[in-house]
């Protein structure tokens, strides 16, 4: 372990939550393929140590997935539920000895993958799902797709890939997001920048998140996007020491004037400020904007504006831990947990629930329309709400309160209505075009967290 890189992460992270690949496990190789592209548990299987052990955050590692674990594999799967940061402290602090697996975001993966070498790589041959034809180019093209964001992309390489022929994946993806804000139509008409949360007419009426990793970002693409910063996008989500210093100097005097209500960094606090109705807008994640229409308010999640004031997005995965997995003889099992479970026919559906997307949505055969051993695919009806922009087949009264966990989906295809509701923040390709950030964790970490403390004492 490299001390220097686990304090750096360790302490970044802290802030951040308020947000040499081994071919298989014991003796056997990665597992074999089965002709539905399933990974059966040929490098462990009854000779690995149960139940299996994988650490994630509560909106990574849900109970429904180890049930679902177990129907497929026939083992069991234990998880630990810890914040982005707990689980960095306890990979790099012994843990990754007795635990298999980890899962954490973009902005927290790097301490474990690459700065401390505590994660193995796999080989894509070993995740049958992998390929150009069943991911999407998001993910297999990053380069090619966020063409507009420049170097930022190359961030995006080294964190997914272990060498540069992309033949083992360091940190395979299971979901992502594109974060925005979330805003009361009571009070706010349609926001699509940034620059929302620092509106005159919305003073002391906004929630902004606490940690310097989400808030920093933010502000950062609205004082490029209007010349108060010196900078370029591809250098964005790495920010120097004099860009950091502008944007908190910029952010302590927007609080000090009295702009934000609260800020927040635990999720239930966000989702408190927008029921209440105590914020009417605010950097909310958009499962809190579904939880805040749950408690009857009103919410809807923006649509970015193209340009610079993108969405900030980030992606999630799971790596097997070095030594755990191999010791603990589940490698093979780790990689049936991504390939079986999460590139699956059934968990799209289940995460879009609370509006993740998945790498493996352009696999239509399977999501949309497909089944496999955990179930059926999404249908068509949830499919193209959660994907392609189409409206619902039914009619929805009021949008803003629309909760896809209690919508029935029509598993038929149908015609959507001419009054149904639309997914927040439309179609994925067009959330694709409209990012302006790809979040990691900067170099100048130190340097943002020790001014991040003016802001918090502001």
């Amino acid at each position: 372990m490299k001390r220097r890189n686990f304090v750096k992460y360790a302490g970044g992270t802290a802030a951040a939550a308020g947000l040499a690949g081994c071919t298989g496990g014991g003796d056997d190789g990665g597992g074999d393929t089965t002709t539905d592209g399933t990974t059966t548990t040929g490098g462990g299987g009854d000779s690995g140590s149960r139940p299996v052990q994988w650490i994630a955050p509560a909106w990574a590692g849900r109970s429904e997935i180890t049930t679902k674990y177990n129907d497929v594999t026939g083992i069991d799967l234990e998880i630990t539920t810890a914040t982005n940061s707990t689980t960095q402290q306890r990979v790099l602090s012994g843990g990754r000895s007795t635990l298999d697996a980890f899962t954490t975001d973009s902005a927290n993966a790097g301490a474990i993958t690459s700065d401390n070498d505590a994660s193995y790589a796999i080989p894509t041959a070993d995740l049958p799902k992998w390929s150009s034809e069943k991911m999407a180019d998001l993910f297999t093209d990053p380069g090619e797709t966020l063409s507009f964001l420049g170097e930022q992309t190359e961030t995006y390489n080294d964190l997914m890939w272990e060498d540069e022929e992309q033949t083992e994946l360091r940190f395979p993806p299971t979901i992502c997001n594109f974060d925005a804000m979330g805003s009361n139509p009571k009070y706010v008409d349609d926001v699509s920048k940034w620059g929302a949360l620092f509106d005159d007419q919305y003073e002391g009426q906004v929630a902004i998140n606490g940690a310097s990793a989400t808030t920093i970002p933010e502000t950062l693409m609205y004082l490029l996007d209007n010349d108060m910063v010196e900078g370029d996008v591809g250098s964005l989500n790495n920010p120097t020491e004099q860009q950091i210093d502008t944007t908190v100097d910029f952010l302590v005097d927007q609080k000090s004037s009295g702009q934000f209500r609260s800020t927040w960094t635990a999720y239930g606090t966000s989702v408190n400020l927008m029921s209440s109705e105590e914020a009417v807008i605010g950097d909310i994640w958009q499962p809190a904007c579904l939880d805040v229409r749950r408690s009857g308010t009103p919410c809807e999640y923006a649509t970015m504006s193209e340009g610079i004031q993108g969405y900030r997005y980030w992606y999630a995965g799971i790596a097997p831990l070095k030594p755990g997995a191999q010791d603990r003889n589940n490698m093979a099992e780790v990689q049936s947990l991504i390939n079986d479970v999460h590139w699956s026919a059934w968990f799209p559906g289940y995460i879009q629930n609370w509006g993740y997307s998945v790498p493996h949505y352009t696999n239509t055969d399977l999501v949309r329309d497909g089944s496999d051993d955990t179930g059926e695919g999404m249908g068509p009806e949830y499919y193209d709400w959660a994907y392609e922009g189409a409206a619902t087949y039914d009619s929805v009264e009021n949008p803003a309160l629309f909760d896809p966990q209690s919508y029935e989906w029509s598993m038929e295809e149908g015609e959507p209505a001419d009054d149904g509701c639309v997914r927040d923040s439309g179609p994925i390709e067009e959330r694709i075009n409209r990012i302006g950030f790809f979040q990691i964790w900067p170099d100048n970490a130190t340097h943002m967290l020790e001014r991040w403390q003016e802001f918090k004492s502001a």
